[in-house]
């Protein structure tokens, strides 16, 4: 593991990169060091039918992403720094087109 750098008596940690976890109903379901990545863990939770948007408006789904400063402060149980509300065209522009996927967004 990198050590922080110490420079002008200001600790500036070289090694700290964010860390994201994909929630659904309130669950965990994956996560990654981008907001892309985490994105990629909405597949795990596709609807058969493929209606994002459906699956999204529904009240329980509350599909987010929560950024944490580090992987390590998500191991430690800290607070997120934040909690980015994710909707159905993040998640639909986010995931790779499946086979007869008649979404305009992955028009090839």
């Amino acid at each position: 593991m990198l050590q922080p750098l110490r420079l002008i008596g200001v600790y500036h940690p070289i090694s700290t990169m964010a860390f994201f976890e994909a929630l659904w109903h309130g669950e965990g379901i994956g996560d990654g060091g981008d907001l892309q990545e985490a994105l990629l863990a909405y597949s795990a939770v596709q609807p058969e039918d493929g209606d994002w948007n459906a699956a999204c408006a529904h009240g329980a789904a509350n599909p987010c992403i929560q950024r944490y400063r580090s992987f390590e402060a998500y191991l430690d149980n800290a607070d997120e720094l934040e909690t980015i509300p994710v909707t159905a065209a993040m998640i639909t522009a986010a995931l790779p087109p499946t086979p007869g996927d008649p979404s305009p967004d992955h028009a090839g």
